[in-house]
């Protein structure tokens, strides 16, 4: 665009002084114009900063070489120079996606004699469209993207709350479990102690019984099944009071005599059902243990299972050696299978809880659970399968670890 060049003399607008200072230090871009070009005869330092240029460059120079919309804009100077009317303006500087806007005002100036000096120019808004929505977009987004992190904080934190509400109520719940479990253990010592007292005078009196010559044969067969009866009994209340007192003694010994103890204590319940037992075991197995724990842990399972079968059935009891998949170190499977009615769905995840019972008034609900603390206690685990359809029946499974010296046997 042309500019126009003027002598040194038409270079100063006779502005008064008041006016001069308020446009030199104000923020707003301010100019001066005069002549039939609309020349530049004064710029505030707002104005130099809008345009990039300094002072010097400008004065001289024609506005509409530095205006947006240079036609339009000279139109309505010439418009306002003729009628003397203010005006305004908004100016497109390039057209595209960003163009560039410049709106401003002008007034004519006025000397003294209310004779024309010259144009007021005041840009008010002088910016890029696009920046400036640049700007808000990266705001918005900064804030949607706040707004997402402060929901995901805050959701999170909610799981963490209703983890801890969560982990709150079970420790609560073990808590209490725990405090009946201790109530039941001293109760079953107290009545243990109890029941073995009377039981050793009932024993010595059968004892003095059998030693008179003069009884019957009959009799005396009588008194010794009353005799046998009476010393599982007081093997039993041993048991319990020895089980409350837990032992943590191991010794090691072949896995086929824990077996056969089983057996043997509930041999007479075997054979009142009419179930067959069968057992698996080489003899030349052996484990480092506690061998009450885990006599009452095969013990709790085998007699499940002849509660399971009720009149008839089959129970295979199997121990056999294994090896860990993970580090293929030595371990000892023992398995008690029965073909009974097995164990619903619904209650399978909870067999292993304390007081949980499928048994209804009959069971105390330990007896699994037992079972497991005494497992993990040797190191071992326990899991279970069990299908209520055919072909029915529940296999419980367990490992107990083999020390290094019990390898040799295997």
């Amino acid at each position: 665009m042309a500019t126009e060049k003027v002598d040194y003399a038409e270079k100063e607008v006779d502005l008064p002084a008041l006016c001069r200072a308020a446009a030199d230090f104000s923020p707003t871009p301010m100019a001066a114009l005069s002549g039939p070009q609309h020349t530049l005869r004064y710029v505030n330092l707002a104005f130099c900063l809008l345009t990039g240029k300094s002072k010097d460059e400008l004065i001289g120079t024609a506005f509409s070489g530095i205006a947006p919309s240079a036609n339009q804009c000279t139109l309505l100077l010439d418009r306002v120079a003729k009628t003397g009317l203010a005006d305004s303006h908004t100016g497109q500087e390039h057209p595209g996606i960003h163009p560039h806007y410049w709106s401003y005002a002008m007034w004519p100036l006025l000397g003294a004699n209310h004779n024309h000096l010259g144009i007021m120019v005041q840009v008010t808004q002088a910016v890029r469209f696009h920046e400036d929505a640049v700007v808000m977009n990266q705001a918005l987004l900064l804030g949607s993207v706040r707004q997402h992190e402060l929901r995901e904080a805050a959701e999170l934190l909610n799981v963490q709350l209703q983890a801890a509400i969560t982990r709150g109520k079970k420790a609560e719940t073990a808590l209490i479990g725990s405090e009946k479990l201790a109530s039941a253990g001293r109760m079953a010592a107290v009545l243990a102690h109890e029941i073995n007292n009377p039981l050793e005078a009932v024993m010595n009196l059968l004892f003095l019984a059998q030693s008179t010559g003069e009884i019957p044969l009959v009799i005396r067969r009588y008194l010794e099944s009353a005799d046998g009866e009476l010393k599982r009994i007081a093997h039993i209340t041993r048991q319990t009071l020895g089980f409350y007192r837990e032992s943590s003694a191991s010794t090691t010994f072949p896995v086929v005599n824990l077996l056969n103890s089983v057996i043997d204590l509930l041999q007479a319940k075997m054979e009142s059902t009419h179930v067959i037992v069968e057992k698996q075991c080489d003899d030349l197995l052996q484990i480092t243990a506690n061998f009450g724990e885990l006599r009452q842990v095969i013990s709790n399972l085998l007699l499940n299972s002849l509660d399971a079968l009720g009149k008839g059935g089959r129970v295979t009891l199997r121990a056999s050696k294994s090896l860990n998949p993970m580090d293929g170190s030595p371990r000892i499977r023992i398995t008690v299978a029965d073909n009974g009615q097995g164990i619903s769905a619904a209650a399978l995840p909870r067999i292993f809880e304390p007081f949980f019972t499928t048994k209804g008034s009959t069971g105390n609900g330990l007896g699994l659970w037992v079972t497991r603390q005494l497992i993990e206690k040797h190191g071992g685990s326990i899991w279970v399968r069990s299908r209520t359809s055919e072909p029915q029946g529940t296999t419980f499974s367990m490992v107990l670890p083999v020390r290094a010296h019990d390898t040799t046997s295997m």
